[in-house]
């Protein structure tokens, strides 16, 4: 099964930054040696990096606090209803006025800070190609949906998000409250994730737990669908009912509507669209595939995305649930390899990789099952590049001549079937 190591990551920024401090051999004072390049100590303690979108249109964000008083949040104390944040991103008609988002909200950046001693201003000054709160541009856009991994946060594929916005879609990414890290609701309310909970234990025990948490998770989908269609009909579902942004009700087609997750929540996806019919199309990047789905397939177009390591089988470097699922993928689908990269290669963590010399702190392996050794910006742009084809051409009917077959664009990527 696939074991997340983004704690132990995390925690290698901070030793990466000390080593910083000291002179490398050949290297000016205050840098340290990467790949034959000198790096300064300023560098490897750099905010988080996102490349730019390509897409003709500016990038909106907004957040969503729902409340689900039809269920008590099995995840928390057992008393109160599940809540979520859903976090948004659009295309943009005027973002005059409307300041640049920060990468994740204060209290979430200063706690995922804290808990892994990163070097202070690493997520808290990191900053968004998005504007909060700008006006959506035009009218009917396609809906995606993202669920990030275990124990993870919503803001993951920031990269992917902004992108997909860029061209034309509305992206509404979820994080499992008490699941993720760090939730904060407005008024700066702290949720955090059970720590314990997200320690790795037997296989035996990530079973129960996985297929546990994805049960929260595909209702968790469900329910955000129904609340965006509130949004469609004139409604406001945030708890607080702040105000939405101008033209957010007219935005929404939920007549074409996808889905993709990292990790964990790549199994969400595939078992979001067995179970709610809506989901039209689904992208699992390098998670593996649990529940229901894993034996009933899916009819309708799925890519798997995987790092370089990822393949069916038995092994200790493989994951046994693809060769369940993939032979029952009965619509379109492929499964594409990014060669040379590792699990983190579909997040913007590993956009930071080298210049916070994670290649140096962390042993071979886990660099190797992590990142791999895919050029740390050369990573995003591919895969956003697949993502994004395959929904521009499932939801909005573009062309997308890259699904077809190897592109000389795009070496990195292998179609293994």
């Amino acid at each position: 099964m696939l074991v997340d190591h983004k704690r132990k990551t995390l925690a290698a920024i901070a030793v990466a930054a000390l080593t910083t401090a000291a002179p490398a051999a050949a290297a000016p004072a205050g840098a340290a040696r990467l790949h034959g390049r000198a790096v300064s100590g300023q560098e490897a303690t750099a905010p988080l990096y996102l490349p730019p979108p390509t897409g003709p249109h500016q990038v909106g964000t907004a957040s969503l606090h729902l409340v689900d008083a039809s269920r008590t949040d099995p995840l928390g104390d057992g008393k109160r209803p599940r809540e979520l944040m859903v976090q948004l991103w659009y295309p943009a008609q005027d973002t005059a006025g409307h300041p640049v988002a920060p990468y994740m909200p204060p209290g979430e950046a200063a706690q995922l800070e804290a808990d892994h001693h990163l070097p202070p201003g690493v997520i808290t000054a990191a900053t968004t190609h998005s504007h909060v709160d700008a006006p959506v541009a035009g009218t009917r856009h396609p809906v995606v949906l993202f669920y990030p991994g275990w124990c993870s946060d919503r803001t993951d594929t920031t990269f992917i998000d902004e992108e997909l916005a860029s061209r034309g879609f509305v992206v509404a990414a979820v994080a499992s409250t008490h699941e993720a890290a760090e939730v904060e609701f407005p008024g700066g309310r702290l949720v955090t994730g059970d720590a314990a909970q997200c320690a790795r234990g037997s296989d035996e025990e990530n079973d129960r737990l996985w297929n546990r948490l994805q049960a929260v998770r595909v209702r968790d989908t469900t329910f955000v669908l129904d609340r965006l269609s509130r949004i469609s009909h004139m409604g406001n579902p945030d708890a607080e009912r702040r105000p939405l942004p101008a033209g957010l009700t007219d935005a929404l087609d939920l007549h074409r509507v996808g889905m993709f997750g990292h990790s964990l929540g790549g199994s969400t996806t595939a078992e979001a669209m067995h179970e709610d019919k809506r989901i039209r199309v689904g992208v699992d990047l390098d998670g593996l595939v649990i529940g229901p789905v894993q034996e009933t397939g899916l009819r309708r177009p799925f890519l798997v995305f995987g790092s370089g390591w990822h393949a069916p089988g038995d092994g200790a470097d493989q994951d046994p649930t693809w060769s369940a699922f993939l032979p029952r993928l009965r619509g379109w689908h492929h499964w594409l390899r990014l060669d040379g990269s590792g699990h983190y290669r579909f997040t913007d963590l590993a956009i930071n990789a080298r210049a916070w010399g994670l290649d140096q702190q962390l042993p071979a392996e886990a660099w190797r099952l992590d990142f791999g050794d895919i050029d740390d910006h050369r990573a995003p742009i591919v895969v956003r590049a697949y993502t994004a084809a395959l929904f521009e051409h499932f939801l909005a009917h573009r062309s997308a001549p890259i699904l077809d077959g190897p592109s000389p664009t795009y070496p990195e990527v292998e179609f293994m079937r």
